[in-house]
């Protein structure tokens, strides 16, 4: 019968074999073979690792070596999986989405972009969410694998096909244009998408953290050199820079970090401290749209996580017109409030930690530059929310006192008053409430953005 096992003979040419093999693993192995095979392993291992080290000059020889350098990565991100999920000290368990306080009688004007890890669809979208009653009008769910498909981008720093797949892409701080598309990376490539999701362009590069457009159309974020353009450093050195790049997908300029701190002779910064691949970790460009007192039109705000630096910078001229390294530390996220102040976002590291932990909380701090006075005008909110994000963080101040900020490892992105008045928050999380990143959100007002709002609302996709 099929349910039955059958037993079959074993033939005597079979257990002979049998007899020989066994005899063979049982031999003894001469000492000298294995420290022979011992030596050509570590032989093996320091040749593969100098080729890696110079991979892109080693040819065909020089990719074989660093797809086998990638195999443990690429097992372990097997293993972990796509999703953001926080990993960090204990958070209040909340269900995902949007929660609007109930006994505020508070009704936000504004919208919000962002884009939560989707786990249903096992990938991150974007959604533009109408603050008023927390209602998705819009979602984009952009074409990553056509984006993918069209680069040829190969760098020691990132690997598009095995880290920045459709999974894996975390779409990073949404830019909604007037027409409603959106330009969004993570890492490589740059790209823009129509409210569809359908690609409209793509540049290969390694482009992070902040997505900004200027007043004159153009759009700014980070870019890192896929080889070090500095000299005497690791391949895997961070060679920061600010991209322009026009609407239309043309890359129109790329200025280092290094050589802007070099040419205002502030080299010192980063060139006095111990060896870092990451000295710079540029995180943030802010363009200035109205001339003022203190900078013109144009200009734009530089926020250098790893010196603590923040600087005023103007491409026009190549001049830091003013610059300042405390009292945040490792910030994030500059704005502009006014023809004399801006804000900062505070990670408020303890440097002294090992583990880069939060000194108690994060802060947002308003620098006025008519003053020269530097406060923190939402610490008890700050305080009252336990807001206290290790890594990344944003922090958006309102126009009628309030401040939205985003607390990105914990994927919470809350408005609240200055003495913490929760006025409504968004948790990006599983149906278990554990909770996933998010990237960056992006803070919509239909006064100066309603074209854009409309146009995305509008959209019709089949």
């Amino acid at each position: 019968m099929d349910g039955d096992r059958i037993d079959q003979p074993v033939a005597a040419g079979d257990d002979a074999q049998r007899g020989r093999f066994e005899q063979v693993l049982a031999r003894p192995v001469p000492l000298w073979s294995v420290l022979l095979t011992g030596i050509a392993g570590l032989g093996l291992a320091i040749g593969l690792g100098s080729v890696v080290d110079g991979w892109e000059k080693s040819g065909p020889l020089g990719r074989v070596a660093i797809q086998l350098a990638r195999i443990p990565d690429t097992i372990q991100g097997s293993f972990r999986g796509a999703a953001p999920w926080y990993g960090g000290k204990a958070f209040e368990p909340l269900p995902a989405g949007f929660w609007r306080n109930p006994d505020q009688a508070f009704t936000d004007p504004g919208y919000v972009l962002v884009s939560p890890f989707d786990a249903k669809r096992g990938r991150s979208i974007v959604q533009l969410l109408r603050l008023s009653d927390g209602r998705v009008m819009h979602e984009f769910v952009p074409d990553i694998a056509a984006s993918n498909a069209q680069s040829s981008f190969t760098s020691e720093l990132t690997d598009i096909r095995r880290d920045k797949d459709v999974a894996r892409n975390r779409l990073m701080h949404p830019l909604l244009l007037s027409d409603g598309s959106i330009v969004v990376h993570d890492s490589s490539p740059l790209a823009r998408y129509d409210a569809c999701g359908k690609l409209i362009w793509s540049i290969d590069g390694i482009f992070h953290h902040g997505t900004e457009q200027g007043p004159d159309g153009s759009i700014w974020t980070g870019y890192r050199y896929p080889k070090p353009r500095q000299p005497n450093v690791k391949p895997g050195f961070w060679d920061d820079a600010l991209a322009q790049v026009s609407p239309e997908g043309k890359l129109i300029g790329v200025t280092r970090i290094a050589d802007i701190l070099e040419r205002n002779g502030l080299a010192h910064l980063w060139g006095s401290r111990p060896y870092s691949d990451d000295p710079f970790h540029l995180n943030d460009i802010q363009p200035v749209f109205e001339s003022g007192p203190h900078w013109h039109r144009g200009d734009l705000f530089l926020s250098i996580r790893n010196l603590s630096l923040v600087a005023l910078y103007r491409p026009s001229t190549g001049k830091i017109l003013w610059w300042q390294t405390q009292p945040w530390r490792f910030q994030h996220d500059v704005e502009i409030l006014d023809d004399h102040r801006i804000s900062v976002f505070d990670n408020n590291i303890r440097a002294s930690d090992p583990n880069m932990q939060v000194d108690g909380t994060n802060r947002l701090l308003v620098v006025d530059f008519a003053t020269g006075r530097t406060s923190s005008p939402w610490q008890a909110g700050f305080e009252r929310n336990k807001l206290a994000t290790r890594a990344q963080g944003r922090g958006t101040p309102l126009p009628n006192g309030d401040a939205m900020i985003e607390e990105t490892e914990q994927g919470r992105l809350v408005r609240i008053a200055p003495d913490g008045t929760l006025r409504w928050r968004f948790i990006s999380a599983g149906d278990d409430m554990r909770r996933m990143a998010i990237s960056w959100a992006r803070y919509l007002s239909p006064s100066t953005d309603g074209q854009a709002i409309q146009s995305a609302v509008s959209a019709t996709c089949s």
